[in-house]
């Protein structure tokens, strides 16, 4: 029985050793080159980073600085204007307070001036001088009396100096002082020639002992 026509065989085909998919083709040259490429690109990339992060937390440290710095100084400042606030308000009030004081006694001597400007002794009739200095002299006794008590509570104010001198008082003192300089300028020039004087007699009588 003959057979029938025998199916062809394929040829063999023996496997590629170094197909493109191997590992073989990772270590090429240009693939070695890309490689080093990223890893110093990477690297790079690191670096930026790392320099980054190190500015930022030396910024961050030089403003908490800058901060802490301030804040001192604003403590210092706030502390300073607060001690001067205090010191200001007790002086404002001290102010107000030797004001009202003088006000009052201002007040008082307006008073007492028109009390004393009624009397008007000028126009007493003669049989009734007694009985009006019976009423006037208590009148004017207070006034006086007011007048040099004023003063010498006012001696302690601090703020003004009006009390410190009673009216006319300063005028005097003024007038004494420039006296007495005009007083030793005369008696200066008056004694003067009379030292001189003197001197030459004292001169001639040592060269006169003196031979």
């Amino acid at each position: 029985m003959p057979l029938g026509p025998q199916t062809q065989r394929e040829p063999y085909r023996q496997m590629e050793l170094t197909p493109e998919g191997t590992d073989g083709s990772m270590h090429t040259p240009e693939r070695m080159l890309e490689q080093a490429e990223r890893l110093r690109l990477q690297a790079e990339r690191f670096e930026q980073q790392r320099l980054e992060s190190e500015s930022l937390s030396r910024e961050l440290e030089e403003s908490t600085i800058k901060k802490t710095r301030f804040n001192a100084d604003l403590n210092e400042v706030g502390q300073r204007l607060h001690n001067a606030v205090r010191r200001l308000e007790r002086e404002l009030d001290s102010m107000e307070r030797e004001a009202h004081e003088m006000e009052q006694v201002s007040e008082c001597f307006k008073r007492h001036l028109q009390i004393l400007s009624s009397l008007q002794p000028q126009h007493w009739a003669p049989e009734s001088v007694k009985e009006r200095l019976r009423e006037a002299l208590p009148k004017l006794d207070r006034a006086d009396n007011d007048f040099h008590e004023a003063y010498a509570c006012g001696k302690e104010y601090r703020h003004t100096a009006i009390f410190r001198h009673k009216p006319g008082e300063e005028v005097k003192q003024k007038f004494s002082m420039a006296t007495i300089k005009e007083e030793m300028l005369k008696g200066l020039a008056f004694h003067l020639p009379l030292f001189m004087l003197i001197l030459i007699s004292w001169l001639i009588y040592l060269l006169a002992t003196a031979e």
